[in-house]
């Protein structure tokens, strides 16, 4: 079996509210989306979704070099995935989230070719995932009444981001607890926004309200400012922005410097790669939960998928399609009560909705 044609499209998909972190603000989900075609019959999709202040992408330079490494895909066995992994990155490095998008595809295919849905080819389970729901980076007003809305929407797990000021997000976190009470789970997360004795206040202040984690707090290159973090607060870190690849994700555990990873397959280049930092990660006895940016159904079927293949998984952050005003795909995952439900069928179980997709230029 060879790659016969691989297409990509500019994929954007309408959310229905702006949505705001401390280092950018997302007013659509500006993604991109690949097929490879093989001369087999089968066909693979892969999603990509680009935040600049986190990989250094934008949709154009990730349509430019999906089409790059698109025609270098050409004739290859789609089969080889770790081969091709490795070679993509050798052609075109540090452009994370285009190989993602066409890394999912390959896997789709393969996992297609087995018969398998993806999640078993991966050497998953479809074991239980609760996620979390995302609060937006907003004024401590605003936050409390989106975490009422929280309660009739049948999630049990809150996450708020943070990243202002130090009296800002304190009350921040204590609006959210006050309106969701005692019994949901609380997470919070930066996004780079604080400096080290920032983060340290703020952290301290909000122990007493059970928060489960933070994620990245301080800069992603602050890898020592991280493990200090540590031990001035009750409060486990999780590394996010300072974990791209198996490379960061040793180094990080060399050091001790967070308990936690976040794996997003835009960081970590797709699941090839992502597998090795979950070995990294169960070999150093990290806890892991996987995360997305702004992917649709597509991108976030495959993240679900291989949010079951390693048991270093404890937490998923998959709520991406809660705040997008529509649905570009057939089939996928459901999130039913804060539980994200897989797909039976072969690969990812997903593909695009045809009259959507016929709205999407291509590249």
């Amino acid at each position: 079996m060879r790659v016969r044609r691989v297409r990509v499209f500019k994929f954007d998909v309408p959310l229905k509210e702006p949505f705001r972190i401390a280092t950018m603000v997302t007013r659509h989900a500006e993604n991109v989306l690949v097929s490879i075609e093989t001369d087999a019959g089968l066909v693979g999709w892969g999603e990509g979704s680009p935040l600049r202040s986190i990989v250094g992408e934008t949709q154009a330079t990730c349509l430019a070099a999906c089409r790059a490494l698109g025609d270098w895909l050409v004739g290859q066995d789609p089969l080889a995935i770790g081969h091709l992994s490795r070679e993509m990155e050798r052609f075109l490095p540090h452009n994370s989230t285009a190989a993602c998008a066409l890394d999912m595809a390959l896997h789709d295919i393969a996992a297609k070719a087995a018969g398998m849905p993806l999640y078993a080819y991966l050497g998953g389970l479809n074991r239980p995932m609760e996620t979390a729901v995302t609060i937006p980076l907003l004024p401590p007003e605003e936050v409390g009444k989106q975490a009422e809305s929280i309660i009739d929407a049948d999630f049990d797990i809150v996450k708020i981001k943070l990243g202002g000021s130090t009296e800002d997000d304190v009350a921040r976190v204590e609006a959210v607890r006050d309106a969701i009470g005692p019994s949901f789970r609380l997470r919070v997360d930066a996004n780079q926004g604080w400096h080290r004795i920032q983060a340290a206040t703020v952290l301290q202040n909000i122990e007493e309200l059970d928060v489960e984690f933070c994620e990245q707090p301080l800069v992603a290159h602050d890898y020592e400012g991280m493990k200090w973090l540590g031990t001035q607060t009750g409060i486990p870190i999780m590394a996010d922005e300072s974990l791209f690849g198996p490379e960061s994700a040793l180094r990080l555990a060399e050091m001790q410097a967070a308990p936690f990873f976040n794996i997003k397959l835009s960081k970590s280049r797709g699941m090839h790669f992502g597998k090795q930092i979950a070995g990294v990660a169960e070999a150093a006895g990290i806890r892991c939960m996987v995360g997305a940016m702004v992917e649709s159904p597509i991108g976030l079927a495959g993240i679900a998928h291989f949010g079951t293949a390693s048991p270093c998984f404890d937490f998923w952050d998959l709520d991406t399609t809660v705040g997008q005003s529509v649905n570009p795909a057939l089939g996928g995952v459901r999130i039913e009560e804060g539980r994200v439900i897989l797909p039976e069928g072969p690969g990812l179980g997903v593909e695009p909705e045809p009259r959507f997709l016929a709205g999407c230029p291509e590249a």
